[in-house]
């Protein structure tokens, strides 16, 4: 992948509106992607696509290890990076990469059908979990085993875009969906996480268990403000 020089500018397309909902996706696909990657956008808009069945939980996080080339990827940060490297970790990946396409937890790949993305879905019988508001943030619960690692991620729901002038993409519009903008790990006791994370307007919520020995996401739930 060679460098990519950017200007910050974003327009913000197609941002549903979402009434104060919750829900439990039936998978997760996290997307691990750079603005200076030149093999990204057509993952970036198979990962759009995908964000639109409610059913599916898709997230788009900016990694940062290619901003040494020059460009500092506007929605980068280090945290994703990191979560991109336990995961590698976890995975036996030897080598992280985008654009990385990872299911559930348990699979990863540089690219899937929709025809792989039906095989791979959080198991039937899965431990319950929502996402609600208290006085002090949001509150966290299910019948989620006490081991588990919970992880908060917030994202803002619907596509961005960046106009990419210099660099592999220059002249293009790269797009992407579900863009995170933070991630939290929480303690978790088994019933109940009481956080101080209050919703912003804007930005939507999802609530990640992983086993804590293999990263397999078990369960999740989504929260839209």
């Amino acid at each position: 992948m060679k460098s990519l020089f950017l200007i910050p500018a974003l327009l913000l397309l197609s941002v549903p509106s979402f009434a104060a909902d919750a829900t439990e996706p039936v998978s997760v696909v996290e997307l691990f992607t750079s603005q200076g990657c030149a093999s990204c956008p057509p993952v970036n808009k198979f990962a759009a696509k995908l964000a639109k069945d409610e059913d599916r939980l898709v997230l788009s996080y900016g990694v940062t290890y290619w901003d040494y080339l020059g460009w500092k990827d506007t929605f980068g940060d280090p945290k994703f990076t990191k979560r991109q490297r336990e995961y590698g970790k976890a995975l036996g990946i030897p080598n992280i990469y985008t654009p990385q396409l990872i299911l559930n937890g348990t699979d990863h790949s540089p690219r899937y059908s929709r025809k792989d993305l039906e095989a791979v879905i959080l198991p039937e019988g899965r431990p319950e979990a929502s996402i609600d508001v208290s006085e002090t943030g949001l509150l966290v619960s299910g019948s989620v085993n006490p081991e588990a690692k919970l992880i908060i991620v917030r994202f803002t729901p619907g596509e961005q875009s960046v106009p990419v002038k210099r660099g592999e993409n220059g002249g293009r519009i790269v797009k992407l969906a579900n863009v995170v903008t933070d991630v939290q790990p929480v303690l978790w006791d088994g019933k109940q996480a009481a956080t101080q994370i209050r919703p912003e307007d804007g930005q939507a919520y999802a609530a990640l268990f992983h086993d804590p020995e293999t990263a397999e996401i078990v369960t999740a739930a989504v929260y839209y403000p």
